[in-house]
């Protein structure tokens, strides 16, 4: 008779780490896209060998510094069955989940006890991995200093007043340079004047009735043009911050991002508006924007910007949408603004039942 131990399945899914690691942002793309193979496959979920990231990630999240070794093992020891771009598109692209399930529908997975299943790189976006948005926050909220940093962060806070978060990447990012440059290049910082823009268009637009939550590398004189002239709250006196401050850009009313997998990860895991420096954006010959290239050519049926091209057609011209890119000027169409002031206002507990607010009746059959 098998013991219990040989009878137990021996599935795990791994998101491997190549080279030395990239930055946050990055790594949960991957790690997402394991941790939805796990759920379709039921299996033992692993973490990115986080030894191996010149960023320390493995403190932050509790796993062995020498991980790697034990990732490696795993694929020297079981059947390794690698997800690659190629599987996910040709199993359909679109959400992960359903390339997953028939991707393992054809290798026969769910019918095989032991392997490791692994995937790596960038590809797919946050678009294909949307299922897995509360793991990422579980995932950050649970590491070592997030909870009681967003705690100390929040004393900083007025509740009553809208917050606008901005992303300002600066140490391994090339300085500012000529706009036409920003489209093709992944790392160049923001031109700190047009974060200054986008301050004197908020207080035109709202008074002193805004604050500034800013999250950056860059030194003190890198970012007096902006704190000379605005009071910023900031968080560079937390420890470890790299998760807390995802967390708390992604709990802002409006979010101002960097060409940074960062700002991307905290703008997907928000729902409040977010603006993008306009000279990033590809621009499509339909007249739209998109953060990364397209080439009709070259992308294959489930491609995520072909399908949103190929559905633009049915989408409401007239609709406003969550990211918005600003044009070197800095000035905020007043619709994003009043978004950004009513995602404030719907948060506001003194207008929430179950926080112990009041409401006023809505609707005219409502009793007065």
């Amino acid at each position: 008779m098998r013991s219990a131990w040989e009878r137990a399945p021996l599935r795990f899914c791994l998101p491997r780490v190549k080279r030395r690691g990239y930055g946050l942002g990055n790594e949960f793309v991957p790690w997402a896209r394991a941790f939805l193979a796990s759920q379709v496959l039921n299996a033992r979920l692993l973490p990115p060998a986080f030894g191996m990231n010149r960023r320390a990630y493995w403190w932050h999240f509790r796993t062995a510094p020498d991980d790697w070794i034990y990732n490696r093992a795993l694929e020297h020891l079981l059947p390794v069955v690698e997800f690659t771009e190629s599987d996910y598109l040709e199993h359909g692209g679109g959400d992960a989940v359903g390339a997953l399930e028939r991707f393992a529908a054809v290798r026969g997975l769910h019918r095989r006890r032991a392997f490791v299943l692994v995937t790596e790189g960038l590809w797919g976006g946050f678009y294909h991995v949307q299922a897995a948005r509360e793991f990422i926050r579980s995932t950050l909220y649970q590491s070592r200093y997030a909870a009681r940093n967003l705690l100390r962060l929040r004393e900083r806070i007025d509740p009553h007043k809208v917050l606008v978060g901005m992303h300002m990447r600066l140490g391994d990012f090339a300085p500012p340079g000529d706009p036409r440059a920003y489209q093709r290049a992944a790392s160049i910082s923001l031109p700190i004047e047009w974060l200054c823009a986008l301050a004197r268009s908020l207080d035109r637009a709202l008074g002193d009735t805004w604050q500034l939550l800013l999250l950056s590398d860059g030194t003190e004189q890198q970012l007096e043009p902006l704190t000379r002239q605005w009071r910023c709250i900031t968080t560079a006196d937390l420890p470890a911050g790299d998760c807390s401050d995802v967390l708390a850009l992604a709990n802002a009313d409006l979010l101002v991002c960097s060409v940074s997998s960062f700002s991307t990860l905290a703008a997907f895991l928000s729902d409040s508006p977010y603006l993008s420096f306009l000279p990033n954006l590809y621009r499509h010959p339909q007249g739209v924007y998109s953060i990364g290239d397209y080439d009709a050519e070259r992308d294959k049926p489930g491609n995520p910007t072909r399908a949103a091209l190929e559905q633009l057609p049915c989408m409401p011209a007239t609709a406003l949408p969550r990211g918005v890119g600003v044009d070197a000027d800095g000035e905020i169409p007043s619709a994003v603004i009043e978004a950004a002031v009513q995602r404030h206002v719907s948060r506001r507990w003194e207008s929430d039942l179950v926080r112990s607010g009041v409401a006023r009746p809505v609707g005219s059959g409502s009793q007065r």
